[in-house]
């Protein structure tokens, strides 16, 4: 198992600056590679937010199309109901049509 090494506010903050110090140098010493990390990190950032837009987006559109749904379901029940009446009176008709000519 590693040591845990004592923690105090003086040890943390002489490490943050001396991180701080570390990266100013660096990128000092290699501009090209800072600017490189840079667009990197601004092309992924750009990526990310525009796959949680595409994800909002497609979530917003599944949301609405749910409330769609029933009402849809309801309407096409409605329409067979009258399709089915339909029928059934022209096959009253046609019966009698048929009863009328027997006689």
């Amino acid at each position: 198992m590693a040591r845990r090494k004592k923690s105090t506010i003086v040890g943390a903050v002489a490490d943050s600056v001396t991180d701080a110090v570390t990266t100013a140098i660096d990128a000092l010493a290699h501009p090209g590679a800072t600017v490189a990390q840079a667009r990197e990190a601004i092309i992924g950032a750009t990526r990310k937010a525009a796959t949680t837009a595409t994800r909002q987006v497609a979530s917003a559109k599944r949301r609405i199309a749910a409330k769609k749904r029933p009402v849809k379901k309801a309407a096409a029940k409605a329409k067979r109901k009258v399709a089915a009446r339909k029928g059934a009176a022209k096959r009253v008709v046609k019966k009698a049509a048929k009863k009328v000519r027997r006689r």
